[in-house]
């Protein structure tokens, strides 16, 4: 692997590691606030974001099958932070 790449795949783990700290302080903040419009344009913009680090995986050339894993990963921590976060007595 070039040093180019890793660079590459170090970046998109900091993307997503920023992606899943935003969704996680959407989450926290739409349980105890319970603002949902606040909540709508924070989820616009981090669906934007998430729109903008696909690009950038494809403009880069990495592979589906890593996409793929990393949407799974990063899917499955959101979920289930997200569920401890909104619910901490449950």
């Amino acid at each position: 692997m070039t040093e180019e790449k890793k660079v590459q795949y170090f970046n998109i783990i900091l993307c997503k590691a920023g992606m899943l700290l935003v969704g996680l302080g959407l989450i926290r903040a739409l349980s105890i606030y319970q603002d949902q419009l606040s909540f709508l344009l924070g989820f616009i913009g981090y669906s934007l974001f998430f729109l903008h680090v696909r690009a950038l995986e494809k403009k880069w050339g990495i592979p589906k099958k890593h996409v793929w894993i990393s949407n799974g990963i990063f899917i499955f921590l959101l979920v289930a932070l997200a569920y401890w976060l909104a619910f901490p007595s449950i």
